[in-house]
């Protein structure tokens, strides 16, 4: 009877330990699931898109992808494609997958378009990440272990700078952690649903950005280390592999067969060589992690058989190494890019911290260290201050508020931003605004570009043929191209009058002083061509759109370029 009583005692006491654990944990992600966001969501308000010139691009991809759920164009798509981006050459249609934009989309419906919903949607993803980490770190080691390093993890310079930033770089992070978390689970129970949660979770990944493919680089070296080649001659791994192939295969089609030029040009050439090249991601990660993150990393991974005793420490360095390897070999090398990588690194500093230690007094210091590291994180995160620009969105407003529509050539820096707000302000979609007409650019600029008019008789011919009723631009903009020395060159006449100057507010250097100048041409007309022809070296055709497609530019003379909202 006794032992009897003694079982049931243990039972009991199982059976409460296993509801408190799971409280615990629970408890834990959420407390920093909330520091993170609290971090994260501080100025959000503040600037519009400005990081890299994609930033905005991203944004008005999700504008595209609004509009597209808003109209549902089932019957002629390609060409409502063609006819949108003739309108807001700001478009990534198919230059990135489609999933982020698809979810940015539906924010921009539920919450209009805006850099602050954008900015939400990073918020989401970055959440994702929180958790998926959280998970993994708790599974390979303890919940203690798990929110402290999720909480480093979304503190660091590199992952802060893009939780803040509408770039892929969050998004594509959180998808490979979920499914390098399920890919994990895999090679520990070969059970054929977590493979094809696996195979979802990294489907998404590759719809979400192309640099995803560092995750199967990872997989393969897993399995080199492990050795546990027969989980890929299972059944099971060819519906897997069958669910990617369907669920990515369409996109990645499209994508070669309309950008094929774009993608072997982008793939082909790389701006570093030799040893700078194979050194460059080692250069970058002090300022990615900091030096205090990195230095702690790599004490942790020293003495990582002391405190990694199941096959952690080979799954952490295959992660960095299929970083490492990817990127160095792709087309581009940029700092971004160690964000990949740098989930594994957090790993070995905090677990260092919590699991190394066996001494109590030395357990309980070193584990005081790592919540003091998070401490002196959070305060720098705190202070941080993105870098930002503000201006377009009021260029865009006086036009969109005091006209009733027009075409708008532009000619400045983060062409997309101005692109967006003209979008996002105007519901009725009453402008055409160009910024491929003077010059065109590939994706990477410095590699190839494109000038498209040279005289001052082509730039009057370009105003009259296309209608042109606005020019705004940079000032002062870097002069790359004759034709947009010619173009303030016309300006200065009487053709075009100044209506106003708006600064742009910044907190980065290089951006201080700068204005946009709105212009109106006062001997504006309907466009007198039939068809608005945007040259395209990502495309391998170029986009050409008829005129009257658009109902606001069959004006009946120039008497209607006056017309104004009062």
């Amino acid at each position: 009877m006794t032992t009897g009583l003694h079982e049931g005692l243990s039972e009991v006491k199982t059976a409460v330990a296993v509801p408190t654990g799971r409280f615990r944990s629970n408890a834990l992600l959420l407390c920093v699931l909330a520091l993170a966001t609290v971090v994260i969501v501080r100025g959000i308000h503040t600037g519009e898109f400005d990081y890299n010139v994609d930033e905005a691009q991203h944004g008005m991809t999700g504008v595209f992808f609004a509009d597209v759920l808003r109209d549902l164009p089932l019957r002629h798509p390609a060409q409502y494609a063609y006819t949108y981006y003739a309108q807001y050459p700001a478009v990534a249609i198919v230059h990135w997958p489609p999933l982020f934009y698809l979810l940015e989309g539906l924010s921009f419906l539920a919450f209009g378009a805006s850099a602050v919903s954008a900015r939400l949607t990073i918020l989401l993803f970055s959440l994702l990440l929180l958790y998926q980490w959280f998970r993994l770190a708790e599974e390979l080691q303890d919940s203690l272990t798990a929110a402290i390093s999720t909480a480093a993890l979304s503190l660091i310079p590199m992952v802060l700078l893009f939780e803040k930033t509408v770039m892929l770089e969050i998004p594509s992070l959180a998808l490979a952690v979920a499914a390098i978390r399920y890919w994990i689970k895999y090679l520990d129970n070969a059970n054929k649903a977590t493979l094809y949660a696996f195979a979802l979770w990294l489907a998404a990944a590759f719809l979400c950005k192309q640099t995803s493919i560092f995750v199967p680089v990872f997989c393969v070296l897993t399995l080199v280390v492990t050795r546990k080649w027969e989980l890929i001659l299972r059944r099971e791994m060819l519906w897997a592999t069958a669910i990617f192939a369907v669920l990515t295969g369409p996109f990645y089609l499209l994508m070669l067969l309309s950008q094929g030029r774009a993608v072997a040009h982008d793939l082909g050439t790389h701006h570093l060589t030799g040893w700078s090249r194979v050194t460059y991601y080692v250069t970058t990660l002090p300022g990615a992690a900091t030096p205090l993150v990195l230095g702690l990393s790599l004490i942790g991974l020293v003495f990582c058989r002391r405190w990694n005793q199941k096959g952690q420490t080979e799954l952490m360095l295959c992660w960095i190494a299929a970083g490492y390897v990817t990127f160095t070999f792709f087309a581009q090398s940029a700092p971004r890019f160690t964000i990949y990588w740098l989930p594994p690194l957090v790993y070995f500093a905090i677990g260092f911290l919590t699991q190394f230690f066996r001494m109590k007094t030395l357990r309980l210091a070193a584990r005081g260290t790592a919540l003091l590291l998070v401490g002196v994180l959070t305060a720098r995160a705190w202070g941080y201050e993105r870098a930002y620009i503000a201006g377009y969105q009021d260029a865009a407003a006086q036009l969109v508020g005091t006209y009733h529509a027009g075409i708008v050539l532009f000619d400045g820096l983060i062409p997309g931003n101005f692109v967006f707000y003209m979008r996002a302000l105007d519901p009725h979609k009453q402008f055409i605004v160009l910024r491929k007409s003077l010059y065109v650019s590939d994706i990477r600029a410095d590699e190839s570009s494109e000038e498209l008019l040279h005289s001052r008789d082509e730039i009057l011919q370009l105003l009259k043929g296309d209608g042109v009723r606005f020019v705004v631009i940079l000032d002062p903009t870097p002069i790359r191209f004759n034709a947009q020395r010619v173009l303030r060159d016309v300006l200065s006449t009487g053709q075009f009058e100044l209506i106003e100057r708006f600064p742009i507010s910044t907190n980065e250097p290089d951006w201080k002083g700068r204005s946009l100048l709105v212009f109106e041409n006062k001997q504006w007309a309907p466009p007198s061509d039939k068809f608005l022809k945007i040259r395209m070296l990502t495309l391998n055709h170029d986009i050409i759109v008829p005129l009257d497609r658009f109902e606001f530019t069959k004006g009946t003379g120039a008497a209607n370029a006056r017309g104004k909202t009062e």
